[in-house]
């Protein structure tokens, strides 16, 4: 009786040694540094939008720069072995009026997800940076729905919204399209179920990389931080023209204040 519990026992060792790869997969913890650095570019305005008040000097408010949202406008990229998310379709996430993450990295050709968790429908579109020519005609996406866009040729990509003008959200398509992970408040992310070998991290916003590095598994310390250094005065492309609907004129220019 004790023989034949060892032999099961022998045998069940072996099947799992068989379906246990070399390699554990570990979840690698992250930080950006430098966070506090981040000011988002001017927004391209129609030229007849009426801004809100904390937008438009008007003699009492102190008019701050744009504050850029770590958890929302930060892209966290990781490429390498065992990364098998380049082959599917990339996706991002607008909520409460902004995107989420603010720069999406995906394949040429590969199909992006926009889904829209708001509660109200955005009209989204694609232009290049500093052009008001869409790329990617105007559609509807209803709330709660899902929109699939397709960029066909490599290139950085800026998509806006007709109905909510200060809308911005960057889409990257290159070949360096990997697993997209969300950073926290405070600047930490975790790189979930990495096997064994060499990985690149890379951080984006607005469109560009704003850091990278490399890491090692495994190693003894999974660790990486990515600094982010001060970003640039303009957006990715020169700075952006004020936007305008697709298919429409620019608005003419109001006349001066006291006349009708």
């Amino acid at each position: 009786m004790k023989a034949r519990q060892l032999l099961v026992a022998a045998l069940a060792g072996a099947a799992l040694l068989a379906v246990v790869p070399r390699g554990l997969a570990t979840d690698v913890r992250g930080t950006l540094a430098n966070t506090q650095g981040l000011i988002g570019s001017e927004r391209p305005l129609p030229p007849r939008h009426r801004g809100s008040f904390w937008e438009t000097a008007n003699g009492v408010a102190t008019i701050l720069a744009p504050r850029a949202s770590v958890e929302f406008d930060v892209g966290v990229v990781v490429t390498g072995p065992g990364i098998t998310d380049g082959t599917q379709h990339a996706r991002v996430r607008i909520e409460g009026g902004r995107c989420r993450p603010g720069t999406v990295v995906v394949n040429p050709g590969t199909v992006l997800e926009v889904s829209n968790d708001d509660i109200v429908a955005h009209a989204l579109y694609a232009v290049a940076p500093g052009q008001n020519t869409p790329v990617l005609p105007m559609e509807l996406t209803a709330a709660h729905t899902t929109r699939q866009l397709t960029f066909p040729a490599a290139g950085v990509f800026e998509l806006r919204d007709e109905r909510q003008p200060s809308f911005r959200c960057w889409v990257v398509a290159s070949a360096q399209q990997g697993r997209a992970v969300s950073p926290r408040t405070d600047g930490s992310f975790v790189l979930p179920d990495l096997g064994d070998g060499d990985f690149t991290v890379r951080a984006y916003f607005e469109g560009a990389e704003r850091a990278s590095a490399t890491l090692h598994l495994p190693g003894r310390e999974p660790t990486v931080t990515l600094s982010l250094p001060a970003p640039a005065a303009t957006p990715p492309g020169g700075a952006a023209p004020a936007a305008t609907a697709p298919g429409s004129a620019p608005s003419p220019t109001p006349p001066p204040a006291g006349r009708r």
